[in-house]
């Protein structure tokens, strides 16, 4: 599969998967921005990073590379370019989120193959990532109004 269509395959499998955690999400392609979920009236910006499973060198574990990295020099994601991150495994159809502040300037993020196993996968670790973007309670810190 080309990358292109691993990258947009991607894409419709996370908006997928958000929409049956009830949150609304549009693909929208704008810039380093994949998809805008509306959670409690607030936009998240989602990049969207997909691999297919790999046999790691050296006898390692099968599993999946994402580089969270943008342009042809790989920019590392920040907090400027997006809020979270969505590593989608294509084979499995499935999702782990993350707040793109715990890439913490590595150029790529490793799983193993049972950490896309769990039942409740998108569920915990789009809650976890809320929690710590502050939404599950449905506020965020912003400045009040001068």
């Amino acid at each position: 599969m080309e990358a292109f269509e691993t990258g947009k395959l991607g894409e419709y499998i996370c908006a997928a998967r958000l929409l049956r955690l009830g949150v609304s999400c549009e693909i929208i392609n704008l810039d380093t921005v994949d998809i805008i979920a509306n959670v409690k009236s607030q936009l998240i910006r989602i990049q969207v990073k997909a691999s297919s499973l790999k046999n790691h060198a050296r006898g390692r574990s099968l599993g999946y590379q994402f580089f969270p990295t943008f342009g042809g020099q790989r920019l590392i994601l920040t907090k400027e370019h997006c809020d979270v991150m969505a590593y989608v495994a294509i084979d499995v159809s499935r999702v782990i989120f993350e707040p793109v502040e715990k890439i913490e300037g590595r150029l790529s993020r490793r799983f193993l193959s049972p950490d896309f196993q769990d039942d409740d996968l998108e569920k915990k670790t789009w809650s976890d990532t809320m929690r710590y973007l502050d939404l599950s309670f449905g506020h965020r810190h912003v400045a009040p109004n001068s």
